[in-house]
């Protein structure tokens, strides 16, 4: 009895902690960015951390023939919203 009241409690703890609150916690700290080239919106991309002007960042892009071919993408400018968070990333492509 004992043995199985400890065995649905750890199972419990183990879905509060990783299915609930890891779960939470990463969507509170990414942030949804659009990706722009030319008044284009190219995608939209989620990120942990907003990258600097002139920073260079890898997009994943999903082709047919290539599954995860990632370019990257130099950061000109950085559009926040009036809440603070950053929106939008305009910038180019770097072959």
């Amino acid at each position: 009895m004992k043995k199985e009241f400890h065995k649905r409690r750890k199972s419990i703890l183990n879905w509060l902690l990783f299915g609930f609150l890891i779960e939470f916690v990463e969507n509170e700290m990414t942030f949804q960015i659009q990706i722009i080239q030319d008044d284009i919106t190219i995608c939209i991309q989620t990120m942990y951390a907003v990258p600097q002007i002139g920073s260079k960042v890898e997009i994943s892009q999903n082709n047919y023939p290539n599954p995860e071919s990632f370019k990257l993408f130099l950061v000109e400018d950085i559009i926040y919203s009036p809440y603070g968070t950053a929106n939008k990333l305009i910038g180019k492509y770097i072959d």
